[in-house]
């Protein structure tokens, strides 16, 4: 087209929003002929496109920027007027930035008042996001930002029997069968089975992952307040694994979202002198989850049976007898109600020695550094025939380990998120019914 004699390409920022469950957010036209619109705006005089998204999301659906965060941007895509447009003879169209915004909440509440844009807005399920939503002359370029933001081999299917959810780009859909890292209960186990580096369950990048992790952690806070306020079920989550696998980092990063009064982490140290008095699970048994509570134990009864077993701190027949008691300790809790979910970070040795490098050369990081983390490191064999023994004897029915793929921390996260979110839903977590009518209560100035 000659820009000389029609004019030229009108800039504009336009949004694809998202909130934490998919769901895409769009507003209806009030005219006579009723479609549906990303919100959209003219960036004005001083501003930037960023400025420009956040001022028309509040103006045209009221969303504020303290409610979402911006993911990915897209620039270039142009649309032109029909003649009969009221703006086609200043300019040929729109060229548009398009924005992926991702809410912090599920279906957050919009609002239409402050502005005559839209007269009302929905939040579509993915797999009801089609063409034919949009204005003819809007919907070539509908197509194409979708394209850009959301990953599908048959993209936009033109029949309902066809149809299907259209996962976007940051959401790329995880595999459910996560049961590929578990031990199976009974079974001979090979370590060299389960890569350290695996990342069969999600083929995205590590950015493509996020607005997944967050939408995982979302779910996990939901589901921590019903277990919280259920007061019913127990959720014991153990971390296992070498020096420098990320037992900390995943707590971290993986139950942040917790309430802290319904959650712990406990963490093992070598045992002190008074607990070397007792029998090994005599410091264990008090630190377990009571009803409605979420115990991590970062290292556990487990260091009692490898540390003993591989730096011969006792006889052999003290960590043989060993896997016997836990397994009974174990099958207690769970008779009792509580989940247990056991977790094995596998790294390799290469990213091992990367990890503890890192801590040399941070100094933020050194204070983790200690002399015998290398003298373990010398180990290193003896720790994974003696960890391939535990997590094959130590696998049951009741309390089945998860075998993790730690080399990415990224995708370890993602993947202990997503098991997490599974054994949760599991319970069928409830908020208790209400003591009170809220309609009987009258609360007085």
């Amino acid at each position: 087209m000659d820009e000389s004699k029609t004019g030229a390409w009108r800039k504009n920022a336009a949004a694809i929003i998202v909130d934490a469950q998919g769901n895409i957010l769009l507003g209806k036209d009030p005219g006579r002929n009723q479609y549906w619109h990303f919100p959209q705006g003219g960036v004005m005089r001083g501003e930037n496109l960023e400025h420009t998204i956040a001022r028309e999301v509040w103006e045209e659906v009221g969303i504020r920027p303290s409610e979402y965060k911006i993911l990915a941007h897209g620039h270039g895509f142009r649309y032109a007027y029909p003649p009969s447009h009221r703006r086609s003879g200043r300019w040929i169209g729109q060229e548009q930035t398009y924005f992926l915004l991702l809410c912090h909440k599920i279906k957050p509440k919009s609002d239409v008042s402050r502005s005559n844009e839209f007269s009302e807005t929905k939040w579509f399920a993915q797999s009801e996001i089609r063409p034919q939503l949009f204005p003819k002359f809007k919907r070539s370029v509908a197509k194409q930002v979708l394209k850009h933001f959301f990953v599908t081999n048959q993209y936009l299917p033109k029949t309902p029997q066809q149809r299907h959810t259209v996962p976007v780009k940051h959401i790329m859909e995880l595999s459910p069968d996560i049961s590929r890292y578990l031990v199976t209960p009974g079974k001979k186990l090979k370590m060299q089975d389960y890569s350290p580096s695996d990342r069969s369950l999600f083929q995205g990048t590590k950015e493509e992952s996020a607005l997944f992790f967050d939408n995982l952690k979302t779910e996990l806070q939901d589901l921590q307040k019903r277990l919280y306020a259920q007061h019913k079920h127990r959720v014991l989550v153990i971390l296992q694994g070498m020096d420098a696998s990320g037992k900390d980092g995943c707590v971290r990063q993986v139950f942040s979202c917790m309430d802290p009064h319904g959650m712990k982490v406990i963490s093992f140290k070598r045992p002190t002198a008074l607990e070397l008095d007792h029998d090994f699970l005599w410091r264990v048994h008090p630190q377990v989850p009571a009803n409605g509570e979420v115990v991590v134990f970062n290292r556990s009864h487990y260091e009692d049976i490898i540390a003993v077993r591989v730096k011969k701190l006792f006889d052999d027949a003290v960590w043989q007898r060993r896997y016997k008691y836990v397994v009974d300790f174990e099958d207690m809790l769970v008779g009792e109600g509580t989940t247990i979910i056991k977790i094995f970070l596998n790294i390799s040795k290469e990213e091992q020695k990367e990890r503890l490098e890192s801590r040399l050369k941070d100094s933020q990081k050194l204070w983790k550094f200690e002399p015998s983390d290398l003298a373990d490191r010398a180990m290193w064999d003896e720790f994974q025939a003696a960890y391939q023994d535990l997590l094959e004897k130590t696998s049951t029915e009741a309390a089945p380990w998860y075998i993790i793929p730690g080399d990415r921390k990224w995708y370890r996260n993602l993947i202990v998120a997503k098991l997490l979110v599974e054994k949760l839903r599991a319970l069928n977590l409830q908020f208790p019914e209400p003591k009170v009518d809220p309609s009987d209560i009258i609360v007085h100035d």
